[in-house]
This record gives structure tokens, sequence and C-alpha cells, in this order.
């Protein structure tokens, strides 16, 4: 008789549960339609049962519920998965098309570039930079093969970036301005004063030779002279940003900022004198941009 009061006391709500439930199923059974109004056990019967199979069928509805979240959710990953793959493939193409584009813009600006009608004009690629603290020096993809030869001007839009001084069969060293070995002869645009543009293996240049008292001023520019045959005239090199004294008294320093930056330098355009090319200081002016 203990074991049975133990066993109760331990399962109590769960028999009560299970009583209240049958007797309620047998209350509901009892009840014959037609055959009389339902008294108050019917009624009290009915609240019981559907209160039973709402409490029954509540936990149903939610996992049914959860199961279609799940499901939706399923299909929301898979599709943002397609969603990457189809970005991780066509973000390249929209960067090739940018580089593309810009490439196109650079192109067109040296074929807009004019040149003098005894002047052959040939487009490159740079495919090297071999600059370092003792050379500044670009390799491009054209050779004599293609028509280079030494000492044809290399030029981008903006100015002047070197000269070829040393061709190969499909490819050529081009020395640049900013190497310690380059020697330009140049102009001030304004008062076409004359002197020397030379490289130090820096980002600036200096004018060397010029005059004490020479006119020359912050901001002017500076152009090649035509002089000696190494460069057509009225090629841009830059402009004055500093006045300096010379290591000589007879002579100032210009400090001059190119119009290049050789950074970004990426297809250049050759200069080759044609048949019958004579340069001369009395030359028609030659410009890549317009002068201000």
């Amino acid at each position: 008789m203990d074991y049975f009061l133990v066993l109760f006391k331990e399962y109590r709500h769960s028999i009560v549960a299970a009583a209240t439930i049958i007797i309620s199923l047998l209350l509901l059974l009892s009840v014959r339609p037609g055959t009389r109004s339902p008294g108050f056990v019917e009624d009290v019967a009915l609240d019981v049962v559907g209160g039973i199979q709402d409490v029954i069928q509540s936990p149903v509805g939610v996992y049914q519920d959860f199961s279609k979240r799940i499901v939706q959710l399923q299909e929301m990953d898979l599709e943002n998965q397609r969603f990457r793959q189809e970005l991780k493939t066509l973000r390249p193409l929209g960067t090739q098309v940018i580089e593309l584009e810009m490439e196109n813009q650079r192109l067109r600006q040296l074929l807009e570039m004019s040149i003098e009608p005894k002047l052959r004009s040939l487009g490159a690629r740079v495919v090297g930079d071999t600059s370092t603290a003792f050379a500044n020096v670009l390799l491009i993809n054209i050779g004599r093969s293609h028509g280079s030869r030494i000492n044809a001007s290399v030029l981008v839009p903006e100015g002047v970036v070197g000269r070829v001084v040393q061709a190969g069969t499909s490819t050529s060293l081009v020395l640049t301005l900013l190497d310690l070995n380059s020697r330009v002869p140049a102009l001030v645009q304004r008062s076409r004063v004359k002197g020397i543009i030379a490289g130090f293996n820096g980002q600036s240049l200096t004018m060397e030779y010029v005059s004490k008292d020479a006119d020359v001023r912050v901001g002017d520019q500076i152009l090649t002279s035509g002089i000696a045959g190494s460069f057509p005239k009225g090629l841009v090199i830059g402009t004055i940003k500093e006045v300096q004294e010379g290591d000589i008294g007879l002579f100032r320093r210009l400090l001059v900022q190119p119009s290049v930056d050789f950074d970004r330098v990426e297809e250049v355009r050759l200069l080759i004198p044609g048949q019958g090319y004579q340069p001369s200081e009395r030359s028609k002016p030659f410009r890549t941009t317009k002068a201000p």
C-alpha cells in the first residue's frame, strides 16, 4: 500500500491529467446530438476537452511554422551562395572593364598628340621599370624590328619621358629625364632663356648654366630647345619651382618640377626622325600640350 502512495505522490500530476482527459472524453461521448440540450456537466466537459486539444495542438502549430521558417532560411542561404558566386565572377570582369577604359583613354591621348610631318611615331607599352637609386630607366616592348632606334624621343601626353639609349630586337631601354646621366638642351618658354636640363636620380630636375641675370621666375614652363638634335623643339619638360644660386657665381640653378609623373607611366610614344629630318633651333615649335 505504501508503494502505491509513493507512486501516486511522485506521478500525481500525470495521473490527474490523464484521469481528467479520460473523464472528459467519456462525458463528451455520452452526449448524443439531438437527444436533449447539453447540461452543465457536458459544457464543462467540452470546455476541458477543447482546452486540452488547444494545448496539444499549439506546439504542433509552432513546430510547423518553425519548419517552414527553416526551409525558407535554407532557400535564402542557397540563393545568397549563388549571389556570392556570381559576384566573384563579375568582380574581376568589372575591374578589367575599368582598366580597359583607362587604357583606352591614355591611348587616345597619345594618338591626339600632334607631330611634325617628318617625324615618325610609334606606340609602346612599358613592360619593366629598372629604376634604382643609381639609375632611372624603363623597358618598353618595341625594338629594332618595330622601328625603334637609339636617341628616339619618348613622350606621354604630359611631356617628355626620356630617350632610347639601347634598342634590342623586340625591346628598348629608355633613359628617363630623372637619370643622373640625362642631359637635355632646354629653354624657358616665356623669356627664351636657355640652359641644360639634368637629372640627379631624384623626383625633380635641375636646369644648369642659366645666366645669373637671366629673366626666370617660379612657375615658368620649360621646353626642349631642339639644339643638337637630341629632341624636337617645344616638348614640355616641366615648370620652375625654385630659383637657386649656382655653384659658380656666374650662373643660377633652377629646380624644375617634371610635367610627367614617372611612377605612373604605362604607355609611351616614340618619335623617330624620318628621311631628311634636320632639327633646327629655328624649327617650328612642337608641343605635346597647349602652352598657357
